[in-house]
């Protein structure tokens, strides 16, 4: 039997989704196929193939914050903001008792806001000259300022990290925020992601790089992963945050408990920082480590949400990944890949894995992978194609892999 008091669990969930804003709405489009992805008109994309994204179509950070805080902080930090405030009121949290000084916080983000670091500034000192920057435009362009401004904006006065490790970094900061607890630095821990690469410079690298998709005239079919007819990924804004709590604390107050972290495991293929592992083994490895760290064994995973991007190079490794991990039994587990419908959000991409897992465990629906239609060659694995499934999971595994070639995956399970 588990000791309780050792035992993490997700009490809230805080999600800004091109596809739903909130939880609920999130869920709902998940459950419906619905994809967030369509013409992007965040600027003037007529001089690039790629004329797609998925955006925060509704999303007005003077909702979460004050004028003047909008005017200082980076589309990041207000994104940050209001994902954390969707959490806190998912878990009722205000009225939790903790003391804010034993609240830790960790958002990671891989690479913030390049328009307005760079950009407005830039332009304000070319016109005006330097004397006219606001006094704390460093601030403002620092990696950790959506880290800082969580903290501010609700008071948390406990242990604070800004993590940016790729697309693993969602995951990444549940293992930090969940080891605060277990240590005993900390009672509670708000933790999640934020990006916003929706701008001119990393439209302009990922067209160099020849990854990005150019299905412009049917956008909701652009991300394909898994997928023969997939021609790249389509970039996407999102901010993710969830609370985490020991499960005798949360059962203390009535808290919602979505999921158990049962366990996770990071690793790095130690190889060219720029060429993907074709094989898969050390995103194998991490699924490995995280089976061992959760108590379970490979046969006993029954839902997966992917990394599942859209680019032939890694879902093929990822593929590969759970057949060495996971042996014939990889071929009778659902998977998901949740970024056919929001597009590919950089660091938030496995904290959608992780909203869409909760839900799962809570519903008992896996959520399908859109526009699968004719897998590309050696992606023979269940991929929920276009309709949601009713499934009843237990437990879900839910896997990122990142530039560089490291890679994370957790064990989430469900709760009695």
């Amino acid at each position: 039997m588990s000791d309780e008091s050792l035992d993490i669990v997700i009490t809230g969930i805080g999600v800004l989704a091109p596809n739903g804003m909130g939880r609920t709405r999130f869920w709902q489009a998940l459950e419906n196929g619905e994809s967030g992805i369509r013409r992007l008109d965040r600027f003037d994309a007529s001089d690039i193939p790629c004329r797609i994204a998925g955006q925060l179509w509704d999303f007005d950070a003077h909702d979460f914050m004050s004028k003047a805080d909008v005017k200082r902080w980076h589309r990041v930090v207000h994104q940050a903001v209001a994902a954390a405030r969707f959490a806190v009121d998912d878990s009722e949290f205000e009225n939790s008792g903790y003391d804010p000084e034993r609240v830790a916080v960790g958002i990671g983000t891989s690479i913030s806001s390049r328009d307005e670091e760079y950009d407005r500034d830039r332009k304000t000192a070319e016109e005006f000259g330097w004397t006219k920057l606001e006094k704390f435009v460093s601030s403002a362009s620092s990696s950790h300022a959506p880290t800082a401004n969580v903290c501010a904006k609700f008071g948390f006065r406990g242990p604070a990290i800004t993590i940016g490790s790729g697309c693993a970094t969602g995951l990444d900061t549940i293992t930090w925020g969940a080891a605060q607890i277990r240590s005993g630095l900390a009672d509670a821990a708000i933790v999640g992601a934020t990006e916003c690469p929706i701008t001119q410079p990393v439209f302009w690298s990922g067209q160099a790089m020849g990854i990005l998709s150019q299905q412009n005239d049917e956008p909701a079919k652009a991300m394909r992963p898994f997928e023969k007819s997939g021609d790249g990924l389509v970039l996407s804004e999102a901010a993710t945050i969830v609370v985490l709590e020991r499960a005798d604390a949360a059962k203390r107050r009535g808290a919602p408990i979505f999921a158990e972290v049962a366990g996770a495991y990071a690793t790095s293929e130690g190889g060219n920082p720029l060429l993907l592992q074709r094989n898969g083994e050390a995103l194998a490895r991490a699924i490995q480590g995280a089976l061992r760290s959760s108590g379970m064994e490979p046969d006993d995973i029954e839902c997966i949400q992917s990394h599942g991007v859209g680019l032939s190079a890694y879902d093929k490794a990822e593929v590969q990944a759970y057949k060495t991990a996971l042996g014939d039994h990889a071929f009778r587990v659902p998977i998901s890949a949740v970024k056919s419908m929001t597009g590919q959000p950089y660091s938030v991409g496995g904290l959608f894995g992780v909203a869409g897992g909760c839900m799962s465990l809570t519903t008992g629906i896996v959520p399908p992978t859109v526009n699968h239609e004719d897998p590309a060659e050696g992606c023979d694995l269940d991929f929920v194609p276009n309709r949601a499934r009713l499934n009843a999971p237990t437990n879900v595994l839910v896997t990122a892999m990142s530039f560089g070639g490291t890679h994370t995956a957790m064990v989430l399970r469900k709760v009695a």
